[in-house]
């Protein structure tokens, strides 16, 4: 799924897509691998991967093209185990909400992140409250480790100078 966000305080009327975004996330690490995820990212812009790799093995993991983009853009990058964090909270598989919190504590400029952290919290028991309160503590939970989740990956000027991986023809 691929979602154009646009965030104002005024209504938007706009029947376009965003052709240069400010941030870019990426909820399924092998996305970077298929897809060129980077090319609607502005110049300076945020990248937020969603990968169960850390350190040396994620930049190891990481095609050479996409890091390579990532110090042409003069990226932010960021990287959350979601998965894992979610399996942790005994959430399951579901990081719809991890990666929600991640996304506004990494854009402060929508709105600071206390306020997007206690509405979630809001929504979060009015849509689970009548599913319990253990259900509503679980995804105040997911609320807070998604911001607390966030790692960032310092992108090395160096990576502009990376040889790209040949283009992989299907047969």
């Amino acid at each position: 799924t691929r979602s154009h966000l646009r965030f104002s305080p005024n209504p938007i009327n706009s029947p376009y897509l965003v052709n240069l975004a400010d941030f870019v996330s990426c909820s399924n690490e092998a996305y970077v691998e298929k897809y060129d995820m980077l090319s609607c990212l502005k110049d300076g812009g945020t990248f937020l991967l969603n990968s169960v790799h850390s350190g040396e093995a994620l930049i190891h993991h990481l095609p050479n093209s996409f890091k390579k983009a990532l110090a042409q853009k003069n990226a932010q990058f960021y990287v959350i185990d979601a998965v894992n964090l979610a399996v942790q909270i005994g959430l399951g598989n579901r990081t719809n909400t991890i990666l929600q919190s991640a996304f506004f504590k990494l854009n402060e400029q929508i709105m600071p992140y206390e306020t997007a952290q206690d509405l979630m919290k809001k929504y979060a028991a009015k849509t689970y409250g009548k599913k319990g309160e253990h259900i509503v503590q679980l995804n105040y939970q997911a609320i807070d480790k998604g911001a607390e989740g966030l790692v960032e990956v310092k992108v090395k000027s160096a990576w502009k100078k990376l040889p790209v991986e040949a283009v992989k023809v299907d047969e």
